[in-house]
């Protein structure tokens, strides 16, 4: 699993799907807009049905760090305090929460029909 993919596409795809969206979270998936932003808007929605399926419990919190450091940019250090982990241990957790979103996102965008499909490999 490439960490840096997942890191990259929250850096830099993520911000520009939002945009290109309206700036408008959508959560349902329109497989009838054939178009390009329907297709970006699908792609944003998918992210948050993704996210939103991440485990959020104290021994996981994967939810917690995916959506504070990567969607409002928190940082890890105040992350770290709020998850009450270590560095060492938070900086696992970060790594297991990213993969546990490349393997929901992949299932999310196949049982939703949404091509061609964003890779994380």
């Amino acid at each position: 699993m490439k960490y840096q993919q997942i890191r990259d596409f929250f850096k830099e795809d993520y911000p520009r799907l939002y945009l290109l969206s309206g700036s408008e979270v959508a959560t349902r998936i329109d497989l009838n807009d054939k178009s390009r932003i329907g297709y970006y808007k699908n792609v944003l929605a998918i992210t948050w049905l993704t996210i939103h399926k991440l485990e959020n419990t104290p021994r996981h919190p994967y939810q917690t760090i995916i959506i504070e450091h990567h969607i409002n940019h928190i940082t890890m250090k105040d992350i770290i305090r709020e998850i009450g982990y270590c560095k060492n241990a938070t900086n696992k957790k970060h790594n297991e929460a990213l993969s546990s979103f490349a393997e929901i996102f992949k299932q999310e965008q196949i049982k939703n029909k949404v091509y061609p499909l964003l890779e994380f490999e």
